[in-house]
């Protein structure tokens, strides 16, 4: 009876903040995935002489936020709150591209995107994970990590028929869907942090 109660206490419990950690895995993942599968025909529809350059941009990004974030967590800048900072850039830098149809947005893109949407910020996810549920890591961090691989299978499928609807136009509406996902994932983010914000003033109440 006693190992019973012991296994009920360490049972997992799906809160909301739980359910908004599997929706960020789902949302952060998206983002840079749809940003992949339209980049190139995006880059020929704004006349950029060669599309292939974007994923060399987007490669120089994605390492050198990975050496940006590492710094900014020794520093003991909270994960949550990177979580929102950096969807907000990547929404802008989407709408930026959407909005201003020159071959120069394609790489400057690019370079963003693989900083704000691709480098680590799913790690950053399950770090958030990680905290909020120290006696249930392996169950969290996987459970967010199977919403990454939704969204790739998802992602490939939405932008398939965005392209097949929309034509020549296809690329724009991929970065209209994109930017939407983005917006729902920055406004999670921000229910995540104030999720924290609550516990924390809790858990400083119960000393």
């Amino acid at each position: 009876a006693v190992k019973t109660a012991g296994a009920k206490k360490e049972r997992m419990k799906f809160t909301p903040a739980a359910i908004v950690l599997v929706c960020l895995g789902f949302t952060t993942s998206t983002t840079f995935m749809l940003w992949m599968n339209c980049n190139q025909e995006l880059g020929t529809l704004y006349g950029l002489a060669d599309p292939s350059k974007i994923q060399s941009f987007y490669s120089v990004g994605i390492v050198l936020a990975l050496f940006v974030s590492a710094a900014l967590l020794k520093r003991n800048v909270e994960p949550a709150k990177i979580l929102v900072t950096y969807p907000t850039v990547a929404l802008v830098t989407l709408g930026a591209i959407y909005f201003i149809q020159q071959p120069v947005m394609c790489l400057a893109g690019g370079f963003l995107l693989g900083f704000f949407a691709a480098g680590g910020v799913l790690q950053l996810v399950t770090a958030v994970a990680n905290e909020m549920f120290p006696k249930n890591r392996g169950v969290i961090t996987s459970i967010v990590m199977i919403a990454s691989s939704i969204a790739n299978y998802l992602t490939v499928s939405a932008a398939g028929v965005l392209t097949r609807v929309g034509g020549t136009n296809g690329p724009r509406l991929v970065l209209l869907f994109n930017m939407a996902v983005t917006l729902v994932g920055i406004l999670l983010a921000l229910y995540l942090n104030a999720c924290l914000k609550r516990e924390r003033a809790s858990a400083r109440k119960e000393v």
